[in-house]
């Protein structure tokens, strides 16, 4: 089940430009980025130009999918699993355009998401494997956007279980003790976080056109659920809107936090070739082999 078309700008829409709050822009560029969302096709409305903006410029990203899919589609024909195959197919096709090779499916049941323990759980494995420096995911308070979509609810369960992964499980060697002494993987903290399709965006990421191609390029391949010909124009308008607002071409809107805990050592413009590499070897260890079989 896709984010409705625009659903990141339209809590907003309906007031003009010049009078919606200036937004902070951050240019730096993590060194791993993940993006967890409920269905195959949420991440290329959500993320998929900013992951293609910070890949482009030597981020490495993945994208984790809690839900299998399988429930996205009123056709009755369809075998059972055999949605979910077409639509993780379709996933990482899309992810290709954005320079992503790591998908991965947790297989959970699609419409009946809730933010259980074992979600948790599984997503914490995941945060320790990948050990990104950023994190995208859902924003679990919006229930509705404008009029005319009322929030899935396994965007909002994600969501949820994505920020409580985040924090405190991943950086807590006492939670899930079973994943540190049965598959050896070592607490993980997730410094920024990112929560998409907010009504409380404070913090755009800017954009270049070819960031925009590459996201209709992913929506694209998600043939078994819409066709991403018309979505174009609303895109590219609500990137302007937000580059409009943050002193950009080009640029897409967050919910933002930072979980670094010393406020001096915030800072989000470029980070030099020297600084990346510091971070790299003194923060961002080598993820260890994957300890299970993902999807």
């Amino acid at each position: 089940m896709a984010i409705d078309q625009g659903a990141e700008n339209s809590a907003v829409a309906e007031l003009p430009t010049s009078r919606l709050p200036a937004l902070e822009l951050f240019e730096y560029v993590p060194e791993r980025a993940l993006v967890v969302v409920a269905h195959p096709d949420d991440c290329d409305f959500l993320a998929a130009s900013v992951l293609s903006a910070w890949v482009r410029q030597g981020c490495s990203g993945a994208v984790c999918l809690v839900t299998d899919g399988d429930a996205g589609s009123d056709d009755p024909t369809i075998p059972p699993g055999e949605l979910s195959r077409i639509r993780l197919e379709e996933q990482r096709a899309a992810a290709a355009h954005l320079g992503v090779s790591e998908v991965r499916c947790l297989g959970y049941p699609d419409g009946v998401l809730e933010n259980t323990l074992a979600v948790r759980r599984d997503l914490v494995r995941v945060i320790r494997e990948l050990r990104p420096e950023a994190v995208i995911t859902m924003d679990p308070n919006n229930r509705w956007f404008g009029r005319g979509y009322i929030n899935h609810p396994d965007h909002r369960a994600a969501g949820d279980a994505a920020l409580d992964a985040i924090f405190p499980s991943a950086r807590d060697a006492r939670a899930f003790p079973e994943l540190l002494r049965d598959e050896g993987l070592q607490p993980h903290k997730v410094r920024f976080v990112f929560v998409g399709a907010s009504s409380e965006s404070d913090m755009a990421i800017p954009l270049l056109p070819v960031d925009l191609e590459n996201k209709m390029a992913a929506l694209g391949e998600h043939h078994s659920q819409f066709d991403a010909s018309d979505m174009r124009e609303g895109m590219e308008r609500g990137a302007r809107e937000v580059g409009e607002r943050c002193g950009a071409e080009l640029a897409e809107s967050y919910r933002f936090f930072d979980l670094v805990p010393n406020p001096s050592q915030r800072g989000y413009r470029r980070a030099s070739a020297e600084e990346t590499a510091m971070r790299q070897a003194e923060l961002l260890p080598d993820p260890p082999e994957p300890a299970t079989d993902w999807g």
